[in-house]
């Protein structure tokens, strides 16, 4: 309700400002403009028309226009605010910009070599033809599903552009959030250890540390602009970006506006995943099957000879830009959570019911009281308490991934929250009346660049070794480096409890066990609760992943799947012709 009501706001704002423009015009949009900013808040760009709606929307000037330059934009059958029009079209041109710009001369002979040194097993083909396709293209994305190997590609091909070219390459690594750039690091790290690279290039990718888009941009309040930008472009030659799902089109548009030409660009991501809170679908505009042009693939044929990609005279823009790997190593056909989780990107309701049934071990089904679930989630983090009782904390942030709770809703997950403080008050680990306590998981929700920390990292509450008044103080620590900060608990940014969060707030993340609560209104489950959110959720987990819900509300979230609207790949295509034609 709170966000139609937005909506509605938002709506009338608009229109009283259009009636100061051109108030007969003002009367003609009126009854478009909840439909636009409902659009918009869903994370669609744009409302479709009927024929007679167009007409009628085209007497509406100075307000409505075909060409750019009014508040609203009518494109065939297609209605934009004009800011959101101007976006996507910017963001085209960025893109096809960094798309089409000369590499580095590849050295055939030592890049085929090592592709078929550091590319073997099964499974490893689609990596090396992923990393292989790179080195030919400035712009790349690869996606793929958990396990793919998107990690591992990655690390084989910064490795190749480092000993391809005379001096070593400025790299930067950069994800959505503190959490999601911390995990990048980890794997990358991880991945360099599996396969033999001169000392020279590992130590020069060893020192490489993930960072948010918005600390790589500096992007800082109140208006949040940032410092980089066109003018003042990123010092670069490779700029890595993990989970891309999550970038809406205006934060993606800043940050490839701040790439110098000539830098490559490398997005990975999953396009199954949510897609972002903002406006746009950007990862899943690009992702595509990969079709490369005679000349390509004969470029291709030098590094990878019978590469076996698709071939064809006329290809759509940027069909060579893009590869999904298929091949997962963490979730084969003996996986639940990989079944499921290929059942639910099928859409195939009754087949993911099924999963659970044949994996009892692995997919659970709960359908119990919250104040029994908290309970069950208690008796689940025994490890994590006897951690947090002995001080260990490596130990804690060890077993802090243990098990999450996930939720659609951020009432839901405040709810379980409080659920869950009750039961650790009745275990004598919390006190009633207390603010913090020893072991509290929290996730910052605001950045703050003079602490050094940022939306969506998460952290815990524990001793800090003095006393006041007798009592034991208490602090928050966060990951660091291979250690952890120590923050005073007066001095956090924003921050909310989070042993149960969103699942938009997981993303980036893994653990162990995963349970999803779906929305306890049935009218709000069905509406928030679908096959992008599910997917999601099942695929953070490692082990094991457990529905706290009914099976009809699991298989009306696989057969909800609407896709956003968005324009981005028609904007991509006329940019194209534009660049072609000029």
């Amino acid at each position: 309700m709170m966000d139609i009501d937005i909506d509605q706001a938002a709506a009338e704002a608009v229109a009283s400002l259009f009636e100061r423009i051109s108030p007969h015009g003002a009367e003609i949009v009126r009854p478009f403009l909840m439909r636009l900013f409902q659009a918009l808040s869903e994370g669609h760009t744009f409302i479709r028309l009927t024929a007679a709606e167009c007409q009628s929307l085209l007497r509406a000037t100075p307000i409505v226009g075909t060409q750019g330059d009014t508040p609203l934009q009518l494109v065939q059958d297609k209605l934009f605010l004009g800011r959101i029009w101007q976006l996507e079209r910017d963001l085209a041109r960025e893109i096809c910009r960094l798309a089409d710009t000369d590499v580095a001369a590849v050295d055939w002979l030592t890049v085929s070599s090592r592709l078929n040194e550091w590319f073997v097993g099964e499974g490893s083909g689609g990596q090396k033809t992923a990393a292989a396709l790179a080195m030919l293209q400035p712009f790349m994305l690869i996606s793929g599903g958990p396990g793919t190997g998107k990690t591992t590609t990655v690390a084989k091909l910064l490795a190749l552009l480092c000993e391809n070219i005379v001096e070593m390459p400025r790299i930067a690594l950069a994800a959505p959030t503190g959490k999601a750039a911390a995990h990048m690091s980890r794997a990358l790290q991880q991945a360099l250890g599996n396969f033999t690279v001169s000392e020279t290039v590992r130590r020069h990718l060893h020192h490489l540390e993930g960072q948010t888009v918005h600390r790589l941009l500096k992007l800082r309040p109140p208006m949040m602009r940032p410092l980089f930008n066109q003018e003042n472009p990123l010092p670069l030659d490779v700029l890595l970006i993990d989970e891309a799902s999550m970038l809406d089109t205006a934060l993606m548009l800043d940050i490839l506006r701040a790439v110098p030409t000539g830098c490559r660009v490398i997005l990975l991501g999953d396009e199954n995943q949510l897609p972002s809170v903002g406006a746009g679908a950007v990862l899943a505009e690009l992702v595509q099957p990969t079709v490369l042009t005679p000349q390509q693939a004969e470029e291709l044929d030098y590094l990878l000879p019978g590469h076996g990609l698709k071939v064809a005279e006329a290809v759509q823009p940027l069909a060579a830009n893009s590869y999904r790997l298929t091949y997962s190593h963490r979730f084969g056909d003996d996986s639940g959570i990989g079944c499921l989780a290929r059942s639910i990107v099928a859409g195939e309701a009754q087949e993911a019911w099924q999963a659970f049934g044949r994996f009892p071990q692995e997919l659970l089904f709960y359908q119990e009281t919250q104040a029994q679930l908290a309970e069950r989630f208690y008796a689940l983090q025994q490890n994590y308490w006897q951690a947090v009782t002995a001080q260990d904390l490596q130990a804690v942030f060890c077993h802090q991934t243990d098990v999450v709770v996930l939720t659609a809703r951020r009432e839901d997950a405040e709810a379980f929250n409080r659920a869950y403080r009750r039961q650790l008050q009745h275990a004598g680990l919390a006190g009633e009346q207390a603010l913090w306590f020893a072991g509290q998981t929290i996730m910052v929700i605001r950045n703050d660049y003079e602490l050094g920390v940022f939306n969506g990292d998460i952290g815990v509450v524990m001793p800090d070794g003095e006393e006041d008044g007798g009592q034991t103080k208490l602090a928050a620590y966060f990951p660091d480096a291979g250690g952890w900060r120590r923050l005073p608990l007066s001095r956090l940014p924003e921050h909310e409890t989070a042993f149960a969060m969103t699942v938009h707030k997981s993303q980036g993340s893994e653990y162990r066990k995963v349970w999803l609560l779906p929305p306890t209104d049935v009218q709000q489950s069905h509406h928030l609760l679908n096959r992008s959110l599910l997917y999601t959720a099942v695929t953070r987990a490692r082990e094991q992943f457990a529905f706290c819900g009914s099976r009809i509300a699991l298989e009306s979230a696989i057969r909800s799947n609407e896709s956003r609207r968005t324009a981005l790949r028609e904007r991509i295509a006329e940019e194209t012709a534009n660049r072609r034609l000029g």
